[in-house]
């Protein structure tokens, strides 16, 4: 029992963290239930001390080593007994009861004690009672024992008293309990049973007898929970729970009038509760569990203490935080930052815990690959910088205040402790501000960036996070993060002060001219709110509305109204002098009237002209020459001043320079709605326009991909040699061969893919096309045609996208079907005779696998011996004297191979190690060894040995399962590193002893040993069929059913059963039973099972070869088992000579074939027996031992070969 439990209370007392006060009240609860129970049954245990009282990780308690064997009593002179018997620790703290102790009876020389009076007398509770009182004691007070063997001795005669030790305990019940219990005389000791009545309410909470040991028993007695299942129950129960230890005013009348106090003591047994849940979490293994544990302790610390949260819920929180998962690591950062801002009294033994524990801990988070782990991480830096500084400053206040102790703790400097958080945040925010994903950045912004500016202070703000946020004004393929800019910078704006609008008037301008009209909105919003702050000065604020007013014409009616709002709050910023004298010359042009009440931005907006039309403004913006547009509009102006003023003017002056396609884009501008006064707000809008053109071609540029033509590489490569080629197939597979070639459309999809664009995607207007022999076609679009361009290319890249994905399920097709286009073993007519071609024995220790090589006459054996051979049976067709293996591999240290499997195109072989490793050997036909070339090794400690291994050719992946005792099955591409999918089978269902994977590769299925079969789909990877075997007895094989694709064969141990399981249904369809127990009878078992199976087809009928541990190899005929028999008979075998018969049932629904013995009639009475056989007796053909395993192998005919536990493998046709 020791070994399976963490802690004795000995090393418990003295393991961070240290025990509550309520978890010391707990134990001593729990040791007195103890005594209760084993005194209610007769029993004492004679030995009590700390190191006898176990602890488990969740404060269980548990009395170990039981010593009623050991002597009731002791001479008091002569300490060695007690050193023999008692101080195995050597600490010579002495725990027993002082009337165990008596005069030395010297009744011969070498005797001290009569034996019949040493073993007349028994223990009694009473000692067990004054044991643990010592070891309690020396709990409360901290493991300094009360009794040193001297001590007791002379306690027993009075001359010593514990009351030193009595004296350190405050609370007076605990006080009066501990003393009784240690009282010198026994007859005033009570029974354990009777302190736990007297101290119910006062010593030990109600709750500990009604709720929390009857609770934490559920948890401990059998069935044992696993830690998932503990999660699961604990979050069903913990509202109820919380309600139980932190009553609140709903549940008073249940509970009765309770005090603060009381309500404070009940909540501190939540640490109970929280030891529980943190005991879990390291077993912890579905991922739903462990964010439902994360959800339980955050509930947990809302109504725990400051020490609790930090010592017991932090530190598992940050173990999460390390999870591979990315939602854990989300969920557990999420769950550190609210855990942290319940506490509002930071322990001063915890003052530097963010710098010496928090922030390196979550360091390496700002790095993490998942990029919504590292936008978690932005969100929450800045609270928990902000609680950090809250902490630093507490800590800093409480050294200050008079009434605490400061010789208790050093003085904290607070200037370098600031320093070093400033230090490790900015480390953080600096990585955070320039990951390469906007949405880190923008997450970091909008969620507490004043937060950051607060927390470092204006030098160190300006120095760090400004820069940092100046940049993003550079992405510019993302207009969120050039928004989040603008809507950010105003806090950082009002922290730093107005010196800052030097730097940020350059900044605001350029949002004026954003390619998108969102950020430029966001950027007119941004000034007018500096505005209000009083930010900007007087010459700036000028110069913004300046450049703003034009704007006031947009055809967007977000940025007329953000425009209108900033003019209007800088009229309430300027004298009425400024107003009139500045800021209308400038609005003057974009109003209809005069305004008064300019500070009204409704009234601003309503007087606005009319703004220009979006057709107009679009075309002049996308037109690819812009400049010269702007600047022949700057031209007609001027002749039209000349021409008001009565001046002339030569026509061809207005025109000279123009080309024809801005003659034709001036015309079509006309016609819809650019007038005069447009041109005119063109005009004033030139700077704007020109930079908006820029940034709009830039972005065009890089989104662009070779003139709209997508290039599409597709997979025509052969992933292997054996793989057919569809291409050249004919009417053998006529609907494959079409499907690889053509679409629905009846087009050949290679065509569809490497054909050159249509005439139509490139020149129809629609369609974003243009003539090539003419320059201005393609930009003088229309709006709408500008519109579905865009739509067109992203219809393009979908086709293309359903083009690739129907080739892949092509491909996948291809490889699922290759089985049938390969030469299938046995041929036509093929029947075993039984007759023995060869006998190998090269192997000392038993064979575990027999592999057969595709396409060749090779076939590899695997031994407990730790070898792994390759046998040619077309070696063993002639009549050679010696047949030995070809190749052979040994593992070192000649560790037993458990698994071994054929793999890449049957170049290689892949073997399952005992020791936890997985083997991949490339087979030289050079060398009579074969080459190690790959090796994983598995985490034994977590996974365990892979128990079987199998391999998973699925053309774009090639993969290799293999199955772990502690119930893993593992993908592992063996081009790739890592895993490329884990399922996990729960050990409630039993470990995994064999699995097979389905001929077309898209599901799964393991038996287990209490008689589990579990199907897998590997397509979702999602367990979906469970099938248990009535008897519950361990799976032995299972393999696939040669011709039904929903079935498996399952041989279980006993009967020599084979069940046949339907998967979709999950019924039992066939068995086959060699017993002479009734059918499906679960009582009367016999020994013997399968252990290896073949199946196959003959002449498209399946068949099964199975042997086992009787030694016989049988041919079941699965569509007519009348013509099943035993191919191989055992040595020495009682059926050789008898008749057997294998006749169908039809019992409870399940169809039983049933191998019958049929009593011989006639006894042969020949002179033939009689005559003796010329020269030495044959030895029998048959096997001596378990058959383990059985496979088909082809060289100029069929053979099946067939391996056993003693090594040998025989060959027989």
């Amino acid at each position: 029992m020791r070994e399976y439990v963490k802690y004795s209370l000995y090393d418990r007392i003295s393991t961070r963290p240290f025990l509550t006060n309520i978890e010391k009240r707990w134990i001593t609860f729990q040791v007195l239930y103890a005594l209760s129970q084993c005194h209610k049954v007769k029993v004492c245990h004679g030995d009590i001390k700390l190191e006898n009282i176990t602890v488990t990780s969740w404060n269980w308690v548990l009395l170990v080593d039981f010593a009623s064997f050991k002597p009731t009593f002791l001479p008091e002179d002569n300490p060695a007994d007690y050193s023999y018997f008692f101080d195995t620790s050597r600490r010579r703290v002495c725990y027993t009861a002082p009337e165990r102790f008596m005069k030395s009876i010297t009744l011969e020389q070498n005797c001290i004690f009569n034996e019949t009076q040493c073993n007349s007398s028994e223990l009694t509770p009473a000692m067990d009672i004054f044991s643990a009182g010592c070891a309690l004691l020396e709990l409360w007070n901290e493991g300094h024992p009360p009794f040193e063997y001297s001590h007791l001795l002379e306690y027993r005669t009075g001359e010593y008293t514990p009351q030193k030790h009595l004296d350190k305990i405050e609370d007076p019940n605990l006080k009066r309990l501990l003393a009784n219990m240690i009282d010198r005389d026994p007859s005033q000791r009570q029974s354990a049973e009777s302190y736990l009545s007297q101290e119910k309410g006062r010593l030990f909470p109600q709750y500990f007898d009604t709720f929390l040991q009857p609770y934490m028993l559920g948890f401990s007695a059998s069935p044992i929970l696993s830690p998932d299942e503990k999660i699961s129950r604990l979050r069903n129960d913990i509202e109820s729970i919380l309600n139980i230890f932190s009553p609140n005013k709903s549940s008073d009348e249940i509970l009765g009038d309770i005090s603060d106090d009381d309500i404070n003591k009940q909540s501190d047994g939540l640490v109970i509760i929280v030891s529980l849940v943190t005991s879990c979490i390291r077993g912890l293994h579905d991922c739903s569990s462990k964010l439902h544990s994360l959800e339980i302790l955050l509930k947990l610390a809302r109504q725990a203490n400051e020490e609790i949260i930090l010592d017991r819920i932090l530190p598992f929180i940050l173990y999460l935080a390390r999870d591979q998962n990315p939602r854990i690591k989300v969920a557990a950062i999420n769950t550190i930052t609210m855990c942290l801002s319940f506490v509002k009294k930071v322990p001063r033994s915890d003052a530097n815990i963010f710098p010496e524990y928090i922030l390196p801990g979550l360091a390496y988070l700002a790095s993490d690959p998942s990029t919504c782990v590292r936008a978690a991480y932005a969100k929450n830096i800045a609270t928990l910088a902000e609680i950090a500084l809250r902490y630093l400053e507490q800590t800093q206040t409480d050294w200050y205040d008079k009434s605490l102790n400061k010789n208790s703790t050093p003085r904290i400097n607070y200037e370098t402790e600031l320093q070093v958080l400033h230090e490790m945040v900015k480390q953080t925010v600096s990585l955070l501000l320039s990951d390469q994903q906007s949405l880190v950045k923008q997450t970091l912004m909008e969620s507490g960036i004043t937060k950051l500016c607060v927390f470092f202070g204006k030098q160190k703000a300006n120095d760090t996070l400004l820069s940092h946020m100046i940049t993003f004004l550079n992405d510019k393929d993302d207009k969120e993060l050039r928004g989040t800019f603008f809507d950010c910078i105003v806090g950082v704006a009002a922290y730093l002060g107005w010196h800052c609008s030097v730097i940020l008037t350059p900044l605001l301008l350029q949002g004026l001219t954003d390619s998108s009209e969102f950020v430029t909105t966001k950027a007119i919003n941004a000034m007018s709110s500096l505005t209000e702050l009083g930010l900007i000065t007087k010459p700036t604020l000028c110069e913004l509305i300046g450049n703003c007013a034009c704007l006031l014409v947009h055809p967007s009616l977000w940025i007329r109204q953000a425009a209108a709002g900033f003019v209007s709050v800088a009229a309430k910023g300027l004298s009425i002098l400024d107003v009139q004298s500045k800021l209308m010359p400038i609005l003057s042009p974009y109003i209809q009237y005069s305004l008064i009440q300019i500070d009204r931005p409704e009234l601003v907006l309503e007087s606005l002209v009319s703004p220009i039309p979006r057709p107009v403004y679009d075309n002049v913006v996308r037109h690819p020459e812009i400049n010269a547009f702007l600047d022949n509009l700057k031209k007609r102006k001027s002749a039209r001043d000349i021409i008001e003023s009565g001046k002339p003017i030569p026509t061809y002056d207005m025109y000279l320079g123009i080309t024809s396609s801005l003659k034709k884009l001036t015309h079509r501008l006309e016609e819809i709605g650019m007038t005069q006064k447009i041109e005119d707000y063109l005009i004033a809008m030139d700077p704007i326009l020109r930079k908006i053109h820029k940034h709009k071609v830039s972005a065009e540029a890089k989104s662009k991909s070779n003139d709209g033509k997508i290039e599409i590489n597709s997979a025509n490569t052969n992933a292997r040699k054996c793989c057919h080629n569809f291409e050249a197939r004919n009417s053998k597979n006529g609907f494959l061969a079409q499907a690889s070639h053509q679409s629905d459309s009846g087009v050949p999809i290679r065509q569809i893919l490497s054909r050159p664009p249509s005439p139509v995607s490139e020149s129809h207007p629609h369609f974003g096309g243009s003539d090539p022999s003419t320059n201005y076609s393609m930009h003088e679009r229309s709006y709408i045609q500008y519109r579905t361009a865009h739509c067109n290319a992203e219809l393009r890249k979908l086709i293309a996208r359903q083009q690739e994905h129907y080739l892949e399920a092509i491909r996948s097709r291809e490889w699922a079907e290759q089985a049938a286009w390969q030469p299938q073993l046995p041929p036509p007519g093929w029947r075993v005779k039984g007759s023995l071609v060869a006998h190998l024995h090269e192997h000392k220790s038993p064979v575990t696998k027999l592999c057969h090589l595709p396409k060749t006459s090779f076939f590899a054996s695997a031994s407990i011996d730790g070898f792994v051979r390759i046998w040619d049976c077309s070696k063993m067709e002639g009549k050679n004297i010696a047949n030995r293996s070809k190749q052979s591999y040994r593992i070192p240290s000649n560790i037993s191979v458990a698994g071994l499997a054929v793999c890449e195109n049957a170049q290689s072989l892949a073997a399952a190690v005992n020791d936890g490793s997985i083997l991949v050997l490339r087979m030289d036909p050079t060398s009579s060894r074969m080459t190690l070339v790959q090796t994983r090794q598995l985490n034994v400690d977590e996974d365990g040995c892979a128990v079987d291994v199998q391999y998973l050719d699925s053309g774009p992946q090639s993969v290799l399962v293999y199955a772990t005792l502690y119930g893993a099955l593992v993908g592992w591409d063996m081009r790739a590193p890592g895993e490329a999918w884990r399922l996990e089978n729960g050990l409630k269902q039993g470990v995994i002893t064999s699995f097979c994977l389905d001929p077309h590769q898209s599901w799964l299925t393991l038996g287990t040993s209490s008689g589990h079969h579990i199907a897998w789909d590997l397509r979702f990877q999602l367990p979906i069929a469970t099938i248990v075997h009535p008897t519950a007895e361990r799976i032995r094989k299972v393999i696939s059913h040669p011709t039904k694709h929903s079935w498996i064969l399952s041989s279980v141990q006993g009967n020599n059963e084979i069940s046949m399981w339907n998967l979709e249904t999950g019924f039992r369809e066939k068995v086959l039973w060699v017993s002479r127990a009734p059918p499906l009878s679960k009582t009367d078992v016999t020994n013997h099972g399968v252990c290896a199976m073949q199946a196959g087809c003959i002449d498209r009928n399946g068949f099964l070869l199975a042997g086992g541990t009787d030694q016989r190899i049988r041919f079941w005929d699965l569509e007519n088992p009348a013509n099943s028999c035993l191919a191989v008979y055992a040595p020495n075998d009682s059926l050789i000579g008898e008749t057997l018969t294998y006749h169908e049932r039809l019992i409870d629904g399940t169809s039983v074939i049933v191998e019958t013995v049929v009593p011989s009639t006639t006894r042969s009475t020949g002179k033939a027996d009689e005559i003796p056989r010329a020269g030495p007796e044959p030895p029998p053909a048959g096997h001596r031992d378990c058959i383990s395993d059985i496979i088909l192998c082809k060289a100029s005919q069929c053979f099946m070969v067939s391996a056993s536990r003693d090594g040998v493998i025989k060959v027989w046709k």
